[in-house]
């Protein structure tokens, strides 16, 4: 038997989508800037002498080079020394002379004292004898630096940026619409059964 059948065919919907997106655009315009300074500004730069002090007194006086008034208290000195020497001298030789009742032979011991002669010394020294007896003295210079330098006054004003953000759209529409549709096929029924 050959039944009727029902036949369905169906079609879906089908949407379409159109998308506009245009550019973001960002623009900042530079900032504005001023600067003032005054130019009237002084430095002024002062520096004192240096000074070198050398003293070769000493230097000199090893090789007998010595002012007079020096040479005048070394004088002072040495006959001093020399008449103390002298005083003493004469006062032993004196007492030698006092105890001559004794039997002491203090005439002969004088006359061989004053009599004989010291032996001259020889010195091979140097000129100056070291670098010591030369004194050095060193002032540096000073320097003096002193400026009423102006600072700049900087003045900025910044600019904020400019931001077009524009819409941004989507189209949605049906590009094909659904459908169904039904059919009947065969329909004929065999009775011979």
């Amino acid at each position: 038997m050959d039944l009727a059948r029902i036949q369905i065919q169906t079609q879906d919907a089908v949407t379409g989508m159109q998308q506009q997106r245009p550019p973001l655009s960002i623009k900042q315009r530079p900032a504005d800037m001023q600067i003032e300074q005054e130019l009237g500004s002084t430095l002024s730069i002062s520096t004192t002498a240096s000074k070198l002090y050398i003293d070769q007194t000493e230097a000199f006086a090893d090789a007998n080079l010595k002012s007079i008034f020096r040479r005048n208290e070394e004088f002072v000195a040495k006959a001093q020394q020399t008449a103390s020497q002298y005083v003493a001298k004469t006062a032993q030789q004196g007492e030698m002379l006092k105890k001559i009742e004794n039997g002491t032979n203090a005439i002969p011991q004088i006359a061989q004292q004053n009599g004989t002669r010291e032996p001259k010394q020889y010195n091979l020294a140097m000129v100056p004898e070291h670098m010591g007896k030369v004194k050095i003295d060193f002032q540096p210079a000073e320097v003096s630096i002193q400026s009423n330098w102006q600072k700049p006054k900087i003045h900025v004003q910044k600019n904020e940026p400019e931001i077009t953000v524009p819409r941004w759209e989507t189209n949605i529409y049906v590009q094909q619409k659904n459908s169904i549709q039904f059919d009947v096929i065969g329909g004929s029924v065999n009775r011979q059964l």
